[in-house]
């Protein structure tokens, strides 16, 4: 009676997790690096071929797994007991153990001893278990490309981070109970009778030799027969022609439009008290027209350039602002200084006598926000005079 109640209990927890079950009928390493391998090639056979390259670059590419759980993961299924508690997790968490070919492939590994070229070096377990992932879900493993990770919360995402999840319980588990866990997954023969005794094994065809049956189409056939009637007449509608077209050359010059002819505006006569600024992008010079009375006689002009640096032949200084200004000519200019530091300017003058100008440069915050001054006399024997201001001075510079 009791031994009865244990049989009873044995074939209940089989029933209850058939992975197991499948997983304790494999008698040895060799079978069980069989049975991984067909139950690879049966799950690549509608799919097509897929490395264990590409697989690997699309769990790192995906952020699924990195290089040192993989490494971890390769070194624990090189061991008996670790790899068949890896394919009863995958097994069992793919529902795998639950589909019938599936359950036929591993079954025939189990009872055929493994040939010395059909052996594979290593297991493919990266893609194995992509493909395991990709079958339960109804997705093509095809798809599944490392140039394009998918999206973590996309259907093809689901199938990497499952398949990444799985390759990280393997190496996250307790060495303990790794150990307790292989114990139960051991070489059972009663799992092989209680196997056996299930039922006949479905018949599963090679993957090597399996293709998918490809759906034949008869052109012949169709399901709306097209008739020809030969007597018929299509009915093809009447052009009307009318008088040709002609065009004359009296029509071309006549619709030929006078040329357009823009003049441009003459420029306004420059005020005489008027101090030209060169360098204007436009193409006539800026004005800068003083406040002061118009002077009597002829006058000429010179050019005055300002030039601000750091310190003598060094970088010049951008946006100071310059301000000159002459009483005795009434004329006040102000602007500021360009990228090299240069402010240029044209002055007024008188033909035989010189006349001072008051140079007055206005220092930023960070050079002490003061207005440094200087004089200088200019005239006419000269076409252009320049004035420095240094708000930095250095032993070697000059004074």
């Amino acid at each position: 009676m009791v031994a009865e109640t244990v049989h009873l209990s044995l074939v209940e927890t089989r029933m209850n997790d058939p992975a197991r079950q499948l997983v304790q009928a494999l008698p040895d390493v060799a079978r069980l690096a069989q049975a991984a391998h067909r139950l690879r090639q049966h799950l690549l056979a509608a799919e097509g071929a897929y490395p264990e390259s590409r697989a690997r670059a699309l769990l790192r590419v995906a952020d699924a797994a990195d290089d040192p759980t993989l490494n971890d993961f390769h070194r624990l299924v090189a061991g008996e007991p670790a790899a068949r508690l890896a394919l009863h997790d995958l097994l069992r968490d793919s529902g795998l153990a639950a589909d019938a070919e599936c359950d036929g492939v591993i079954r025939a590994a189990a009872a055929t001893a493994p040939e010395a070229e059909e052996a594979p070096a290593a297991t493919p377990w990266l893609s194995l278990a992509l493909a395991a992932f990709a079958r339960s879900r109804q997705y093509p493993l095809a798809e599944l490309d490392p140039a394009s990770p998918p999206d973590p919360h996309s259907p093809a995402g689901r199938v990497v981070q499952a398949a990444g999840q799985f390759l990280r319980g393997q190496v996250q588990r307790a060495p303990t109970e790794r150990e307790r866990l292989a114990r139960t997954l051991a070489y059972d023969p009663a799992s092989a009778e209680a196997s056996a005794d299930a039922g006949p094994t479905p018949m599963v065809p090679d993957p090597s030799v399996y293709r998918p049956p490809v759906p034949v189409r008869y052109p012949e056939i169709a399901a709306e027969t097209i008739t020809v009637d030969v007597d018929e007449q299509a009915e093809s509608p009447t052009v009307r022609r009318g008088e040709p077209l002609v065009i004359t050359e009296e029509d071309v010059r006549a619709a030929t439009p006078a040329p357009l002819r823009v003049d441009p505006p003459a420029p306004s006569p420059i005020p005489p008290g008027a101090v030209v600024m060169p360098g204007a992008e436009t193409g006539r010079p800026g004005l800068s027209v003083s406040g002061g009375r118009r002077r009597r006689g002829a006058t000429q002009t010179t050019r005055l350039r300002v030039v601000v640096q750091e310190h003598a032949n060094g970088p010049g200084m951008y946006g100071i602002q310059v301000h000159v200004r002459s009483r005795s000519a009434g004329v006040k200019v102000a602007g500021t200084t360009n990228r090299d530091g240069h402010f240029l300017c044209q002055l007024p003058v008188k033909p035989n006598e010189g006349v001072t100008y008051d140079v007055e440069v206005s220092w930023p915050r960070d050079q002490g926000d003061k207005a440094e001054k200087k004089a200088i006399t200019l005239n006419a024997d000269r076409t252009e005079f320049t004035i420095p201001f240094y708000p930095q001075y250095r032993p070697e510079d000059p004074a």
